[in-house]
């Protein structure tokens, strides 16, 4: 089953924008929206701090987090997808797999290694890393 990922460009570009304000460190975020079958639709991007503050891994405040899913139930909005900015290419680091699994939605990881951001998204199935289409729309 491919999963596609529908997030709007300006809110990549928000992503993009946070990860680049938060240099050296890694910038993180959550997504919410919902799930269609295989079509995965972002309707909000939460900003989030690495209160890690490290340029290799984040982490995000436990009371932001549950305030953030408490008004995304109200909303009638789940967690889609967890976002966060690497020092290396756009691919899960071995913490990330650790913590994808603890974290069953999408992950978008953005690297600027090549001098401008780069973005993918990914999903963990059953210990299987599966690449999820990532469409702007």
């Amino acid at each position: 089953m491919q999963l596609v990922l529908r997030l709007s460009e300006n809110e990549l570009n928000r992503l993009h924008n946070h990860a680049e304000q938060s240099l050296p460190l890694e910038a993180a975020a959550l997504l919410f929206g919902c799930v269609h079958d295989t079509d995965v639709v972002v309707r909000r991007v939460e900003l989030v701090q690495n209160i890690a503050e490290s340029k290799t891994s984040f982490s995000v405040d436990p009371e932001t987090e549950y305030k953030l899913l408490v008004e995304a139930e109200e909303r009638g909005e789940d967690l889609v997808g967890i976002f966060h900015s690497h020092p290396a290419p756009p691919k899960p680091s071995a913490s990330d797999l650790r913590n994808m699994r603890l974290n069953p939605v999408i992950w978008v990881i953005s690297s600027k290694l090549t001098g401008r951001w780069e973005s993918r998204a990914y999903i963990l199935d059953d210990n299987n890393l599966d690449e999820v289409d990532l469409i702007l729309t």
